[in-house]
This record gives C-alpha cells, structure tokens and sequence, in this order.
C-alpha cells in the first residue's frame, strides 16, 4: 500500500507557469511557458474570470486593454489535476488616453488622470494672441481638436468652435446655461458636452448633433474610459455610465449631487465626488469599490498621481491623498474652501488653488513645498507646462504663471473674474475663459 501511494503521489501534477513579460502598453502580446511537473492537459485562464481561453501548452495571449489581470493555468494528468493563480500577475498600460482623441487637451485637466500636465511648454510672456466675445460669461474651460480647433461653452447657452487664429467656426445652442468643467473629444472626434438643461450632448465635428441623453441639470464633464464607456455626473445624485450610441449602460446612486468630472485610474476605476461628503471609487461595472468621507465637494475634481493616490480638495478646507485601497494618505489644511481641482507635476509636485486666494504647491508627502497668494479667490485649476510652469486663474481677473519654484513668472490682466481653467496647444498657445464673456 506504501509504494502504491507513493507512485501516486510521484505521478501527480503540479501547474506553474511563466512569462516573457508581465507589463505594457495596450495591446501587449504575452508568451506564456507552461513550467508543471507531469501535465498532459491545460486550461489557461487569462484574466482569471472563470473562462477557459487556451487549451495549448505555451500559448500566446494579446491582452487589448488596459488593466491589472491575474492569470490562472489548470493542469491535468491520468491521476490527478491541479491549479494555480498566479494574483496581478500582468498589468498593461494604456496609452495615456484611452477613449479620448489624441490631441493637445482633449478634456479637462487634459487626461483622464485629471493631471492637468501637458507634454508641451506654454507662453513664456503674457503677450495676447487674440479673444472671442460670446454673448456671457465663460465659466467652461477650453479643449483643443486635432486641428487645433478650440472647443469652449458660454452661460449664453452655446458651445464655440473656432480656428486657430480667433474666428469662428461653428456654435451650437443648448436649451440653458453651459456652466462648469469642459468638453471632452472622443477618439473618433466626437464633442461631448453637459449643459445645466439636464443633457450630455454628442456633437460631430462639424457641429451637428449625433445625440443627446436626457439627466437633471449637468454641471461637470464627462470622462471617456477605455472601453468607450462616458460617464457623467448629474444634479440628480446619479453617475451616468452611457455606451458611445448614447444608450444608457447603468447608473449609481450617491448622496448627494455631482458636480464635478470623473478621473479614471489605469485599471478602469472610476472616482469622482458628492457635494455633500464623499469620494467615490467604482468598479467599470457600476459597483462601488469604496467611497470615503471628505466633507463634500463642489465642482472641484479627482487627481490620480503616477503610483495611484488619489488627490481631492473639499470644502472643509483640505486637500485629501487617499491610497486606491481607499485610506487616508494625509490631509493639508488650507485657509478656506477648496473648488480648484488638483494637478499633479511630472515630479509628483500637487498644485491646487483655494479661495483663500493662494496657490499651494504640496510635497508628494503633504508638506508644504510653497504658496503664492493672489488677490481673490481661485476657482480655476492649474495646467502645468512641460518645463514645469503652472498656469492658473484667479477671481482678481487674472491669469498667472508661476515658476515651479513658487515666484511669478507673468500674469496678464483680463476684464472679469476668472472661473475657467487654462488650456496649452502644441504650439504653446494658452487657451482660458472669463467672465468678460472672452
């Protein structure tokens, strides 16, 4: 009986398995090498969701998204059979922007990060190029096309294309105010944009209409993830996850409304904030990951930085760094209310305004690195440079640039508060709107 077991147990299969890499950007081909001891069958479960995807013994898996994916190889023989997971196994990156066009800032805070950090250098002077006068104020924020078109929406109800050098190319009126956030352009050119009449509108490139879904009173911008999917907040407490057809996909319920615009992490996760108390973190699905209580927050959006932490500030007066697990990093308390959403330097400097009317620059660790103080209260949200200048908008109706060591750069002087935020193009234009109705 000994030597029969023993036998058994000799003739028993073990599965393990390796692989030529195990990280890239999508779509990353992986070589995977069966390593088991005694197998004569396997079934190889690329993402570990309970489907079998090869039967081969070394097969090649192309992995089309991005996203962290656990790998799981079952193998068998005539007596036994045995499985291995191997957690997190490859991680694939996307390419930066997922379901949005590849342009210079195709939404706002230009990735769906929420970064606001441009790969091109901005105006080294405060020389004017041009303006356009809508027919109100301009609290939207400004994205830039493939050609250079600049997109931006007016409280005169309007979205504004218009060519490079200033002059109009097309608008389309919405039923009520465009008020917060900005348009965002999807990888095949459509324009998406919120207006307070409760619609998230799809636009061709021409500026006709392709569709539109019908919320309560939008005020934010919408997010593209890597499926295509857009997500939008509304007035309703609600998060819209809508297909690119404009067919609703599903909805999540909060607390209370939503103002601000979606950030998306690398494995899909959704976060974004209620004016009331919490940061929310959603699965792709729809459900909820975790949520964390910051007090509330208004229009002021969700920052991812390079190794996940997420940035927020609130109204009482913090900016929070949560880990992805959803715990509290650390806490800086500034003078007043936070509305300006963070951005993130390619140092992992944080940059935030607050209508204490001071810029901070914050340590990756939540000390003070320094602040600038302007003359009112800041609404806008910085965009960064790639030699590392901040631009940003004040509510002393200025426009300031900033050296990255805290000392003024420039600031040009526009004829209202300003509300939106800035936008860089390729050329090292700087695109932002006011309340002078420019």
């Amino acid at each position: 009986m000994t030597s029969l077991a023993s036998a058994a147990v000799a003739d028993s299969t073990v599965a393990d398995f390796t692989a030529n890499t195990t990280s890239g950007t999508a779509p990353l081909t992986v070589q995977f090498t069966d390593t088991s001891a005694n197998a004569t069958g396997w079934a190889w479960d690329f993402d570990n969701d309970g489907t079998v995807d090869s039967t081969e013994q070394n097969p090649v898996h192309i992995y089309k998204e991005a996203g962290t994916y656990s790998a799981n190889l079952t193998v068998t023989n005539a007596v036994s059979s045995d499985s291995t997971v191997k957690t997190d196994y490859v991680t694939v990156e996307g390419t930066g922007t997922f379901g949005l066009a590849d342009t210079p800032w195709p939404t706002f805070q230009r990735d769906f990060n929420n970064t606001g950090r441009s790969p091109y250098k901005g105006p080294q002077t405060n020389n004017k190029i041009w303006s356009y006068t809508t027919g109100k104020y301009v609290y939207n924020s400004p994205v830039i096309g493939i050609d250079g078109t600049i997109y931006i929406g007016s409280i005169d109800k309007k979205i504004y294309a218009l060519n490079r050098d200033g002059t109009l190319k097309w608008t389309y009126a919405t039923k009520s105010e465009i008020l917060n956030g900005a348009p965002t352009i999807g990888s095949d050119g459509t324009i998406y944009i919120t207006s307070s009449d409760g619609n998230l509108y799809a636009l061709n490139s021409d500026g006709t209409l392709k569709w539109s879904y019908s919320t309560r009173n939008i005020y934010g911008s919408p997010a593209i993830g890597k499926d295509g999917t857009i997500y939008v907040g509304s007035y309703n407490c609600n998060l819209y996850a809508l297909n690119s057809d404009g067919t609703l996909k599903w909805t999540y319920k909060t607390d209370s409304s939503i103002y601000n615009s979606p950030a998306i992490g690398t494995d899909g996760t959704i976060y974004f904030g209620s004016y009331n108390t919490n940061l929310y973190a959603l699965n792709p699905d729809g459900k909820l990951k975790w949520s964390y209580n910051i007090g509330g927050t208004g229009s002021n959006s969700p920052t991812i930085g390079a190794d996940g932490t997420i940035y927020i500030g609130s109204n009482d007066k913090k900016v929070y760094a949560l880990n992805p697990d959803g715990t509290l990093k650390w806490t800086y308390t500034t003078g007043r209310s936070i509305v300006s959403s963070p951005a993130v330097g390619s140092d992992g400097t944080i940059y935030v305004g607050s209508n204490d009317k001071k810029v901070y620059a914050l340590n990756p660790d939540g000390t003070l690195k320094w602040s600038y103080t302007t003359r009112n209260c800041i609404i806008s949200s910085p965009a960064i440079g790639s030699d590392g200048t901040i631009y940003i908008g004040s509510g002393d109706k200025k426009v300031y640039a900033l050296n990255p060591d805290g000392t003024l750069k420039w600031s040009y002087t526009t004829g209202n508060v300003i509300q939106s935020s800035p936008a860089i193009g390729s050329d090292g234009t700087l695109y932002i709107g006011s309340n002078d109705y420019k």
